[in-house]
């Protein structure tokens, strides 16, 4: 994996992020935030009760006892008072505690009595109270930079108030499928209906195209694409056939190749290069072989242009549920399902398969001068889960 990280890390000191625009929060879902996000209203936004119940003195109720009450709180109400001593309030969770209280005492844990309550046990100074700000103070930071704005994390900018947030624009990248036989549709475009899907859940912008197999034509698909697009991303013709036109087409570009093989299986194709400082990443045409390249290399490639503050996909060791036949030589990638006991089950290994990019929830790691591996062994797993920030 070390050569294959080392090539990887390569390509991403070559990238540079694309710029930034200032948008309201509410228009920052799916985007990587450019710079942090402070909170402008801390959260909570003021001492709180954390359940229902009676907010107290601590120190009037160090035992059982029983105290007037004296008004009632709700969510969203301004206490009409603050809190004499030998005073309760009636509470409901997320009401503004009032001056004087410093404890939530639970329902549970009374019983109204007359025109007060009893308390059956004590009060704990701070129990079941949210101090302002504990979660995030005002002026904290709310989202560091890079992070992708999901639901969750639109739910946090909304509740500290910034209005306005930093976002990377949507990179615009160009998707081109090179090949007679996509052109004339007698080979279905299935690696140029992935990989469009793939860019666009990283937040980018897709235009996509057939190719056909003509110098001339490749060449001016891939300046034309780079006219208006922040990156390509190429398909098939990335080897050595007479019809594998990308590295020709680029060397007529006077574009700067810097990655072209890499030692993998599937994936071995792949093209990493510069064309007028702007990045092109060739994969395999192969299904397998151009959704493993675009897992090890086109996916960070694009993140990092994305602005994402993480490019690498969570991994985790897993034990084999079936035997994984192989040479040592290469690193191996398999597709796998994982089982619900955590073990993973390889699914094929040839590089023209589609259906096992479909099925896998992991890219399973084989290293180089690994042979045949039996079930029980284990294998590092790059978990397949989509962004989420």
């Amino acid at each position: 994996m070390d050569r294959l990280l080392r090539i990887r890390d390569g390509i991403l000191a070559a990238l540079l992020p694309v710029g930034a625009e200032d948008v309201p929060s509410e228009e920052a879902l799916g985007r990587w935030l450019a710079s942090p996000a402070l909170a402008s209203v801390p959260a909570p936004p003021h001492t709180c009760a954390a359940m229902d119940g009676y907010a107290v003195r601590a120190g009037d109720v160090t035992g059982p006892a029983v105290l007037p009450v004296r008004q009632t709180i709700y969510a969203g109400d301004v206490p009409a008072a603050a809190l004499a001593p030998g005073e309760a309030a009636r509470i409901f969770t997320g009401a503004t505690v009032p001056q004087g209280a410093d404890a939530v005492v639970r329902e549970e844990a009374t019983r109204e009595e007359g025109g007060g309550v009893r308390f059956l046990e004590a009060a704990r100074r701070g129990e079941h109270v949210r101090q302002a700000g504990e979660d995030v103070p005002a002026g904290g930071l709310a989202l560091a930079a890079g992070v992708r704005v999901g639901p969750r994390q639109a739910a946090l900018l909304r509740a500290v108030g910034g209005p306005v947030v930093s976002v990377r624009r949507r990179p615009r990248v160009a998707v081109l499928s090179t090949g007679d036989e996509v052109v004339s549709g007698r080979t279905p475009d299935s690696n140029g209906e992935a990989v469009a899907g793939l860019v666009r859940a990283l937040g980018a912008e897709v235009e996509r195209r057939p190719v056909p197999d003509r110098l001339e034509a490749v060449v001016a698909a891939i300046r034309d694409a780079l006219a208006s697009a922040d990156a390509a991303v190429t398909i098939g013709g990335v080897s050595i056939g007479a019809r594998d036109l990308v590295p020709e087409a680029l060397a007529h570009l006077q574009a700067d190749v810097r990655v072209h093989g890499v030692p993998m299986k599937p994936g071995k194709p792949f093209l990493f290069a510069l064309a007028g400082g702007a990045p092109v990443l060739g994969l395999p045409g192969s299904p397998s072989a151009c959704l493993v390249a675009f897992e090890v290399f086109a996916r960070p490639a694009l993140l990092a242009l994305c602005g994402a503050a993480r490019t690498e996909r969570r991994v985790v060791p897993l034990r084999l549920a079936a035997p994984a036949e192989g040479r040592p030589g290469r690193a191996r990638l398999l597709w796998a399902a994982v089982e619900p006991g955590g073990r993973a089950r390889p699914l094929g290994r040839d590089s023209a398969q589609v259906r096992g990019p479909a099925l896998a929830d992991a890219l399973l790691f084989v290293p180089a001068d690994a042979g045949d591996l039996p079930e029980g062994a284990e294998v590092a797993a790059w978990l397949l889960e989509d962004c989420a920030g």
